[in-house]
């Protein structure tokens, strides 16, 4: 049990590491690929300059997407370090219940089974993340929720093209179904 623990403490470690690289280095080592064949289609929920362009919308990250004014680099540092310290405050917590021996086997199984949930959900959102950023994209932000995700794009637009090419990325990356896909639009800024 305690080999499992460090396996997974080194594999936070390394995720963090990577995260911390391509943020703060950039992604010149990613070669774009682009698809000629798109085959996501429907079920996205775009949201240009804070108006709601599709349907359904009403998750905290977009809340928080439309309630922030500050520059697009600060939003989307604020942003990625704010989810990053809730996924490291909800892994102490479920660590807390497999290291607490008053926590019965059951909690214990379940609460490493959540620490790997979420592992899991940091790495697909750095693959996302990355991937877009590698079609051309200034930055994108993904976050996984239980059964949707949502992404928010750094860009001057979205064409239908575009979001068809975004949606593919977070389908195969995730297997949710696109009904599941939220793409909001940051819009860049006159001088950016």
């Amino acid at each position: 049990m305690r080999r499992k623990l460090v396996w997974l403490m080194i594999l936070m470690i390394w995720v963090g590491m990577v995260t911390s690289i391509i943020v703060y280095q950039g992604n010149d080592y990613i070669q774009p690929v682009i698809s000629e064949n798109p085959t996501f289609t429907g079920g996205v929920e775009i949201i240009q300059d804070g108006v709601v362009v599709s349907r359904n919308v009403g998750r905290e990250t977009v809340n928080y997407a439309q309630a922030r004014n500050e520059s697009e680099e600060d939003f989307f540092i604020e942003y990625r370090l704010e989810r990053d310290r809730a996924r490291s405050e909800q892994i102490n917590i479920l660590q807390e219940i497999v290291n607490n021996p008053n926590s019965d086997q059951a909690s214990k199984k379940e609460a490493q089974r959540k620490i790997l949930a979420v592992t899991d959900k940091m790495e697909k959102e750095l693959e996302i993340e990355s991937l877009i950023r590698a079609r051309g994209y200034r930055d994108a932000l993904a976050y996984i929720h239980e059964q949707a995700v949502d992404v928010i794009i750094h860009t001057d637009g979205l064409a239908k093209e575009d979001v068809a090419k975004i949606g593919d990325i977070i389908v195969k990356v995730t297997g949710f179904n696109t009904e599941n896909v939220t793409i909001i639009e940051k819009r860049l800024q006159a001088g950016n």
